[in-house]
């Protein structure tokens, strides 16, 4: 009788259960002279440049730093810091002020979009 009871109820209640959450967005960065791109999504980070093969590695967990997000992966590295941020070519502001460091080498752009 108690098996009755429960599959009704269990039943009721499966549409209670919110739908998971859609994943982020992907975060876009930008960076002039030279030109650079970043892309995050929920499995990859991609850095490309011109007349270069993109540098990808996977996403890691994201730490939440003072200032903005981190990510850190073997080859790239990336701080976003939560500030305005002008790309130095155009009248576009962004949200945010990135930093990537790929193999070592930096390069300072804009992100948020």
């Amino acid at each position: 009788m108690k098996r009755w009871i429960a599959l009704p109820l269990a039943a009721s209640l499966t549409g209670c259960l919110t739908a998971p959450p859609p994943p982020p967005p992907p975060y876009h960065a930008i960076g002039t002279e030279p030109f650079w791109n970043l892309l995050i999504d929920e499995h990859d980070l991609t850095f490309t440049q011109p007349d270069a093969a993109p540098i990808t590695q996977p996403t890691p967990k994201v730490i939440i730093g003072f200032a903005g997000e981190i990510y850190q992966t073997p080859r790239i590295g990336v701080n976003i810091v939560h500030g305005n941020c002008s790309d130095g070519m155009s009248d576009r502001t962004y949200p945010d002020k990135v930093q990537v460091t790929i193999d070592g080498r930096q390069f300072h752009g804009c992100g948020g979009l």
